[in-house]
């Protein structure tokens, strides 16, 4: 029973810690909430269950001890950070660049397959190595190391940050349709918003190619 309790006590623990650490907005919010504005509440949704994918991804490969070698290596580091770094700024970049307005942006999804706009969501979080490196982190603080099940007890963690994020991230979705009628209602403001929101993509991708003290 005293067993039970301590395992409880650590997933309710986990679990309050990681609702605040997804609620913090992050590149996976900012992208989320890009798509709907632009491309509908449809779009919106597949990509955060494409961003939340890309975590659950990590919390598979820090179970299996995977995220050890990427840890270890920093070439495959700084090539899956460069690789991040580039979407990002290619994401800004045709932010800034889109023309026309919303509601025909909304057009476009209709010609966008699911598995595109999944697969553009997942790269948003699966071309960060340093969700890895925080999968490495924050994961065995709760959870007995040495135990035989750790593996398993890590990747149950992870399922758990991968339905809070996707419940957080599907809210910003929800919420992204709110603020896109607004614009429609302001036009003078779609560019605003678009000029804004590459910008900080690209402020995103430039700080994830500086350099890093290890």
């Amino acid at each position: 029973m005293e067993m039970a309790n301590i395992h409880l006590h650590n997933v309710m623990y986990f679990t309050v810690t990681s609702l605040a650490l997804v609620l913090m907005p992050g590149p996976n919010t900012l992208y989320v909430l890009s798509r709907g504005i632009t491309q509908g509440r449809k779009a919106a949704v597949i990509s955060a269950f494409g961003a939340s994918t890309g975590d659950l991804l990590y919390a598979l490969f820090a179970a299996l001890g995977l995220v050890v070698v990427l840890q270890q290596s920093a070439m495959l580091y700084d090539v899956i950070k460069t690789c991040g770094a580039a979407y990002l700024l290619l994401i800004g970049i045709q932010t800034i660049k889109s023309k026309g307005s919303l509601t025909e942006n909304v057009e476009l999804t209709k010609e966008t397959t699911i598995t595109k706009m999944f697969m553009k969501g997942f790269l948003t979080s699966a071309l960060n190595p340093k969700t890895a490196l925080f999968f490495m982190s924050f994961l065995p603080q709760f959870i007995d190391v040495n135990s035989e099940a750790a593996g398993v007890t890590m990747l149950a963690y992870g399922f758990i940050f991968f339905v809070l994020g996707l419940i957080v991230l599907i809210s910003y979705a929800l919420l992204s349709s709110v603020v896109r009628q607004w614009l429609v209602s302001k036009q003078r403001l779609e560019q605003y918003f678009r000029w804004v929101t590459g910008t900080i993509f690209v402020a995103l991708g430039i700080r994830m190619m500086m350099p890093e003290q290890r």
